[in-house]
Order: structure tokens, then C-alpha cells, then sequence
């Protein structure tokens, strides 16, 4: 096998494992890879480095756009929602026009509390759906 049919496999199986996930898990996954691409920014900013800022910037944002498409518009508080990932894209698009990371850290901070969130609210949803009364 080539390193090129090793890639395209891993590909393959990615994309696999991504259209099976439960939507709680799915943007569990968007939520994980904004943050990491969120502190990489951070560390390419430190480091001066311009394009990495920008290339880090541009996919966090795409994640962040893809959890917009993920939120249900019908329950009841996903407005809340949409606020909060917009003020997260709107401190992504300051931090690109000022070049520095101080607000960052703010974004890191409203990360890392929905990622605990979703996880509570996946326990609650997996003990409502496997819980029975019967031993």
C-alpha cells in the first residue's frame, strides 16, 4: 500500500465515522476541533506567524458555521444559541483584523463550557433513552 492509499483509506473511514455519529456527538466533534484550531491560532499569533493565524482562523470559523447549520431553529433555546456562535464569530473576526489574541482566551472560555453542556445534556439524553424500569 502507498502512503496515498493509506490517506485516501483514512479519509474513507473518517467521512464513515462522521455520518454515523449521533447529532450530540457531531457537534461535540465541531465543538473539539474549533477549540483545537482556536488554540492553535493562539499559539501561531505568539509566534508571529500570519499565515497560520490566518489558515487556523479561517477553518475555526468554518466549524463554527457548520454548528450554526447543526442548531435546531425549532427548539426552544436555539436562538440563545445562534447568539452565542455569532459573538464567537464576531471575536474570530476581530481577532483577524487586529491580529492579536486577546479575545481568544473570552472564546476559549464559551468553548469550553458548551462542550461541558453537550456532554451533560448527551449523559441525560443516553440515561432518559436507556433506563428501564425492568432488572
Amino acid at each position: 500500500m502507498t502512503t496515498v492509499d493509506i490517506e485516501k483509506a483514512i479519509q474513507i473511514y473518517k467521512e464513515a465515522s462522521a455520518s454515523t455519529l449521533s447529532m450530540m456527538e457531531y457537534v461535540l466533534l465541531l465543538l473539539n476541533e474549533f477549540q483545537k484550531n482556536v488554540q492553535h491560532c493562539k499559539q501561531a499569533i505568539e509566534a508571529g506567524d500570519n499565515d497560520e493565524r490566518d489558515r487556523t482562523l479561517k477553518k475555526a470559523q468554518d466549524f463554527l458555521f457548520e454548528l450554526m447549520t447543526t442548531t435546531d431553529h425549532e427548539a426552544e433555546r436555539s436562538d440563545r444559541l445562534m447568539v452565542i456562535y455569532l459573538h464567537m464569530n464576531q471575536c474570530l473576526v476581530q481577532t483577524h483584523m487586529a491580529k492579536t489574541d486577546d479575545l481568544l482566551g473570552h472564546v476559549e472560555e464559551i468553548t469550553v463550557q458548551l462542550i461541558a453542556s453537550w456532554q451533560v445534556a448527551k449523559q441525560v439524553t443516553r440515561r432518559r433513552n436507556f433506563t428501564t424500569d425492568r432488572l
